[in-house]
Formats: structure tokens, sequence, C-alpha cells
């Protein structure tokens, strides 16, 4: 180990000892028995656990985080019981930590059974390894075929025992998500992993990268601490600190090694991003510094996964007769989804223009997303409906800041009360035929995406329809199907049905309203911002017969600009004041998984 990595470790392992000591009594500064609670001993406990409470009292969460839409909705509908309500991405600070490093005590996990075995390499490959596919896929199996053999005391043997047993725990946390999971549980698999030799996996390394990666997905979908912005950070600046944002780092490696590692740096990119935008907080490195290329759109044996009992020979054999779908190809398209989304960022999420002054860069992002889709080459059916959910909750995350200041007929308005609804009924799609789990990271972007649709039946109640109800009962669905399997989502479930039946009694009680008012002439164009979504008014997604836009039954009815701001709950506050862009930039992302290679992400 080098010196800076030792110093490193030393750092880490000092502020580990220090949390668990601050933590716990300690026996050295015991408070005397019968003293009293003003005595100096007393007062000095109390001042060092001040600080602990202050840090955690001010963790930082940006506007993209989202915690600020249910401010406006208190607001809205004036209920005492919505002020300071968070949101699911908000509780991480109060919920369950990060998993504390296991004691020789606790035992280890035995490997598995060939049965649960397979399940869990399947359940890791088949759906987290399309996404993310940064493993070694042949080293694994290789791993896996030898997982009764005493381990090696080098920590090259070491380094891989660990790996395996992170992927047993990560595909045993994501079976728990989708279907009846009875055996050896995540948290066992996790403790015996982390209980091999840890030189290498905390190392300044390519290695190093690797496992902190394994981790961070693990947590994704096992707890919800904002303490993975810290620790995907650590490992972005690995990468930049190796030079693996440039080109150049790949040019001297040989062509699988190179396919490899840049797998692996933009694995790291896909989640730097997704988390930094969760959280709101800041990226780790800017889109003008990065020109490494993206991995080819080919399989090989360390990308493309056959099962645990298919040999090497048949699955070169499935890789080279171009009868298949390259199984990276949906992790490509998720890069280049993800850079636009970056510049979305970049050019809109920005404190330092009003939102007004910033229309006029909606048009070539929408554009750009546009010729994503478009551009978009054959995918396996349950890929393709993961990329239309995630394409249709970016075109969300984009349009949101704009509320603010578009007038309520608006056609963009009506765009984004449609792909909110259809990201959820993808969600619910997804997990009705268990094709994969999710990160709380996923879930909180379908409560945010539901919450949005409340809002713009607020902004604009004559969007009501068949096709919405139907839109917000998937997402309703969705949120009562997740607080089955996490007890912490029933708050947000309840929130969310509150929510739903308050907008729905608005959008009647308008309704009533109107059908006793002459019906008035349609607004012209001055009335609308222009732009228009031509490929989402002619999507051919699976789910566009309930959500086609060009046949849903408005309601017909229009009424008074007077008589109904007399009931609308927008009208004793300024639209330019009450809609600030500030309160309602909400890109919460979830984009692990999607694929194509043909879209430049140059803009």
């Amino acid at each position: 180990m080098s010196k800076g990595a030792l110093a490193q470790r030393i750092e880490a392992l000092e502020a580990h000892l220090s949390a668990i000591t601050e933590g716990l009594p300690s026996t050295s500064r015991e408070q005397p028995v019968g003293s009293p609670a003003g005595t100096p001993c007393a007062l000095e406990e109390q001042t060092e656990a001040e600080p602990s409470e202050k840090s955690k009292a001010s963790a930082y969460f940006g506007p993209s985080s989202g915690v600020t839409l249910t401010e406006n909705l208190s607001s809205i509908v004036e209920d005492a019981a919505w002020t300071n309500r968070s949101i699911p991405i908000h509780d991480t600070e109060h919920q369950e930590p990060p998993s504390p490093a296991p004691t020789a005590e606790q035992g280890k996990a035995v490997p598995p059974d060939d049965t649960v075995g397979r399940q869990l390499l399947d359940a890791y490959f088949v759906n987290m390894h399309t996404r993310l596919p940064f493993i070694n896929c042949a080293e694994i199996l290789q791993l896996h075929s030898r997982r009764y053999d005493a381990p090696g005391a080098g920590q090259k043997e070491q380094y891989g025992m660990f790996k395996l047993f992170m992927i047993y725990a990560i595909g045993a946390a994501m079976l728990q998500l989708t279907e009846q999971y009875e055996s050896t549980t995540p948290s066992a698999y996790f403790a015996t992993a982390m209980q091999f030799d840890s030189a290498l996996r905390e190392s300044l390394s390519v290695t190093g990268i690797e496992g902190r990666m394994l981790v961070i997905i693990y947590e994704l979908r096992s707890s919800s601490s904002s303490s993975l912005w810290y620790t995907i950070g650590m490992a972005m600046r690995i990468c930049i600190d190796l030079g693996m944002h440039r080109e150049p780092h790949y040019r001297t490696m040989k062509p699988l090694e190179a396919q490899l590692r840049r797998r692996l740096f933009w694995s790291v990119y896909v989640i730097e991003r997704h988390v930094s935008w969760s959280l709101g907080r800041p990226f780790s490195i800017a889109e003008d510094e990065i020109d490494a290329q993206i991995p080819a759109d080919t399989d090989d044996l360390t990308s493309r996964y056959a099962g645990v009992e298919q040999d090497r020979s048949e699955l070169s054999l499935g890789i080279g007769d171009g009868a298949t779908i390259p199984a990276i190809r949906r992790f490509i398209a998720t890069v280049h989804l993800q850079r636009i989304m970056s510049r979305t960022h970049t050019k809109i999420y920005r404190v330092d223009k009003n939102m007004s002054a910033l229309i006029q860069e909606l048009s070539p992002l929408l554009a750009s997303l546009e010729e994503y889709k478009r551009g978009l080459p054959p995918l396996q059916p349950h890929d393709n409906d993961f990329i239309q959910m995630h394409w249709n909750n970016c075109v969300r995350a984009l349009l949101q800041p704009f509320l603010s200041i578009l007038n309520p007929e608006d056609d963009l308005i009506r765009t984004c009360l449609h792909v909110s609804g259809q990201m959820c009924q993808l969600f619910k799609r997804s997990q009705q035929k268990g094709l994969s789990g999710y990160s709380f990271l996923l879930s909180n972007s379908v409560y945010i995406a539901g919450l949005t649709m409340c809002f713009c039946l607020f902004r604009s109640p004559r969007l009501w329809s068949t096709s919405v109800a139907n839109d917000l009962r998937a997402c309703s669905s969705a949120m009562f199907a997740m607080a089955e399997r996490k007890s912490s989502f029933r708050k947000y479930r309840d929130d969310l049905e509150n929510m739903i039946n308050r907008v729905m009694a608005f959008v009647d009680e308008v309704s009533t309203h109107s059908s006793c008012i002459p019906e008035q002439p349609a607004p012209g164009a001055d009335g609308s911002s222009g732009l228009h979504f031509p490929n989402l008014e002619n999507s051919k997604d699976p789910v566009a017969s309930t959500l086609d836009l060009q046949s849903a039954a408005f309601i017909e009815a229009q009424e008074q600009e007077d008589s109904l701001d007399a009931r609308n709950p927008f009208a004793g506050a300024s639209l330019e004041d009450f809609w600030a862009g500030e309160s309602l930039n909400l890109p919460t992302l979830d984009v692990f998984g999607f694929g194509w290679d043909n879209f430049d992400s140059e803009q």
C-alpha cells in the first residue's frame, strides 16, 4: 500500500472510531451516580452532543431534490398537516444508517446452494448488470463455481470473494423487492463480504472504484442515506485522478481492457449524476471536462450473461452469431440520456437567472430528447419499457421549472401532465411483471411524478380526463405496493392519497361551476409558449393507447376568467411570485437502464 493510501486509510479509521465513540457512553467520562444535570460533567456531555445534532439537521438538499414541492402544496390546500412535509429522499437522514462494519463475532453467511445461487446471479446479471455493466461477468461465474473452496490469504483472492458475496447481497436485495425470498438475508451476505481483506476495495485504484460501486449499489436497494453522495463522489474523484475521464487514458490498452475500463468509468458517471440530481447537490466533474468515448455497442465474455450452467463455448457462439441484441445497449443509452440531463442542469437549473430568461433554452433541449427517442435501436421489450419510463421522467424534469411562467392553456403543461402519468404507468407495469427491483431514488421519482400531476391539475383543471385518472391510479397503486415492502413509505403513500383526493375535489368543483357558465372561445396562440412536442403526441409507446393526449376526454366547458379566479386557489397570489422557479426545480431522476449507441452527446 502506498504512503498516500495508508494515510487515507488511517484517517478513515480514525473518523470511523470517532463516530462510534461519540454515539456510545464512555467509561472514562461516565457521569457519577447522583450527579445533577447541571454539573460540569453533564454540561460537557451536552455540549459534545450538540455538534452531531446540528450537523444532522444542516444537511443540504438543493432545489432539484423536490422538498419545496410539498411546501407549495401546503400553501395550495391550506392544510396544516402538509406543513414542512418531506418527500422520501429527504427522510434519508432519519432512517437507516449505512450498514456498520461487521465483526468476526457476527459470523459469516455460507455460500448459497445451486438453486439459490442461480437465483442470486440471475437477479444481479439480468437486472443490474444490463444497467451498470462494470463487473467482469466471466470472472464472477468462475468465482461462483469455486465458492466452496477455501479462499486464499492473498489480497487478490480476498478481493475476489468480496466481489462474489457483494453480488449475492445485491441479488438478494433485488429479490426481496420483486418476489418472495426466504433464503439468506442480503445483510448477511453483505456482512460476510465486508469481512474479507479490505486493502484492495478501499485503495485509490481501479479495484477501489469497483469495490465502492458494489457497496453503493447495495446501499441504494437496502437503505436510503445521503452518505452515498460522499461515496460516489470519492469513486468519481479516483476516476479523475487516474485520468479515466480523458480519452488518452485508454489508447495504450488492449481492446477488451479498454472496454471494461470505459464501462467502469461511465457506470460511475451515471450513478454520480443520478445521486447528485436526486439530492440537489453539485456534480463532481463538469460535462466539458469529459472526452472519454462511450463503450462500443458489442458484447463479449465479460458483459453477456447466459446463465450459470451455460459454458463459455456456448456463450461465444451466442455472441458471434449476430442474432441477439447486445446486452450492453441499454447501458449505452443510459449514458446518452444522462448527458442530455446534465446539459439541462447546466442551462436550466441555475441560480443566476430567472426562469423567464431561460425559456429560450427549452426548445433545443426538447429537440434533443426527441432526437434521442427517434434514434433508439431495437431493444428487448422489457428494456424498451424501462427506457420509456426514464425518458418520460426526464421530459417531466425538464418542463417542471417552467410551470411557473406558462399560461394555464399552454400545451407544455399538458405534456408535463402526460409524461408524469406515463412514467407511473410504466413503473407499475414493470413491477407487476417482476422484471426488476428499484432503488429508493426511483421510488422517490414515482412519488414526485404523482405530486407533479396534482400540481398540473391545480394549475389547469381543464386537463382532467379519464386518462389522467388512470395515471393517478397507477401512481397510487405503485406507492401502495412499495409501502407493503418498506414501511417508511406508508407515510408518503397516505400523503399522496390525500393530495389526489384534494385535487379531484377541486377539479369537480371547477367542472360543476363551469357547467353553469356559457362556453367561451378557446384562447388563441398568445396563450401558448408556441413550443410543441410532436414525438410525444405521435407516441408509439406500449401504453400509448391509454395515454393518447389527442383522444383524451378533456373537460370542454370553458369559464370566464373572473369566475374561475373566484374558485382558484392561486387567485390570491401572483403567479410570478407563487410559482417561483426555485420552488419547482424537481428533476429527481433515476436513469439506471437504457440502451443505444448512435446519439451524439456533444451539443
